[in-house]
């Protein structure tokens, strides 16, 4: 069982893990220097699908248990369990690319992965609890890294970067809005399986609301130091902002102490992929621990391996998921939404 402020620290977390590597430039194709208007409009539609999961969770703390009755909640809880594990590959595939690329060159995408890998374990190991304080130890840490990289970068940020508004096409700009809607609220589908934690509408979508203000304020960061032509072609704009940033002038190369926040944003999701990819598993094999840590293990293990030797290894099949990925995720959320509502309006026709 977790705190109220527990579960809003791990949804201000996964609601910043799918920009890394994937949705930033992914925003900037479509909007270019409106992309923090995009991000602002995107805030807004995200709201539909958090209050969406507030809906299915008010009234009823246990929400998920619902998901063992019928065909209705079997088929969500293996579109949520498919879903965590392409979370969990995206988690695995961002942080062995950007760790082999930047940081430890020399080092084998395969050890990075088993890091990863087994840091994921052992939070999991210690149950849900656990890893949500290790969130709230993280949050303070991450909240003054970031507000470091954002004071730094209005610092030496080139405001002409963000003119004139509406350069680009209005379709532009609501695409982008969408594709950020899409990314930031999708990975609090995985609060579902999170039961017992009763939450005002308000408290639900405070973690949401602060997640998504720092996704906008990194957005207007990047624009202002690199200049929306740049932030598009690059894969990683977040990071090569970093690498202009310095301290008095005398102190460079600060970056790779920056990106622990990417860090921190990417191993909650992890976690919480890993956690629910466990917790259904277990409830699927009626509670038999050996069995449900032998296939726990050899699934998470089979992630892993894909993520490394196939889309780590050849770019050409990660440049296609890249591409694939949005119709991928938003396919989840139409999916699990849909089902979800199904198991929550069974239950009131039910009562009524």
């Amino acid at each position: 069982m977790i705190t109220k402020r527990q579960y809003q620290i791990l949804s201000f977390f996964l609601t910043r893990a799918l920009f890394f590597g994937l949705g930033i430039t992914k925003i900037f194709n479509q909007s270019r220097n409106d992309a923090w208007i995009s991000g602002i409009i995107g805030t807004i539609l995200g709201l539909i699908l958090i209050s969406f999961i507030y809906y299915l969770k008010s009234k009823n703390v246990d929400f998920s248990q619902k998901l063992n009755n019928g065909i209705n909640g079997f088929i969500t809880k293996l579109l949520i369990f498919l879903f965590a594990s392409f979370c969990l590959h995206d988690v695995i595939l961002s942080l062995t690319t950007m760790t082999s690329s930047f940081l430890l060159p020399l080092t084998p995408a395969l050890v990075i992965a088993i890091a990863v890998l087994i840091t994921i374990i052992y939070g999991n190991l210690k149950g849900i609890s656990s890893f949500a304080k290790v969130a709230q130890i993280l949050l303070p840490i991450s909240i003054i890294i970031f507000s470091f990289k954002v004071i730094s970068s209005l610092i030496i940020t080139d405001y002409n970067n963000f003119l004139p508004l509406f350069y680009g096409h209005k379709m532009g700009i609501l695409k982008a809005s969408l594709v950020y809607a899409l990314l930031s609220a999708s990975p609090s589908l995985l609060l579902i399986n999170v039961d017992k934690v009763k939450l005002t509408y308000k408290e639900s979508i405070l973690g949401y609301l602060i997640g998504s203000i720092t996704i906008i304020l990194s957005l207007i960061s990047i624009n202002g130091v690199l200049g929306p032509t740049l932030a598009n072609i690059l894969r990683f704009p977040e990071y090569m902002t970093l690498k202009k940033l310095r301290i008095y002038n005398f102190i460079e190369n600060i970056e790779n102490i920056l990106t622990f926040t990417w860090l921190f944003d990417l191993i909650i999701l992890g976690f919480m992929s890993a956690y629910n990819i466990k917790k259904i598993i277990k409830e699927t094999t009626s509670h038999k621990d050996s069995l449900t840590s032998f296939i726990y293990f050899i699934w998470l293990i089979l992630i892993m391996f894909v993520g490394v030797c196939i889309f780590n290894k050849h770019y050409n099949f990660a440049l296609v998921l890249y591409n694939m990925e949005l119709y991928i995720i938003f396919f989840f959320v139409i999916t699990i939404s849909l089902f979800a509502f199904l198991v929550k309006k069974k239950k009131s026709i039910v009562k009524t």
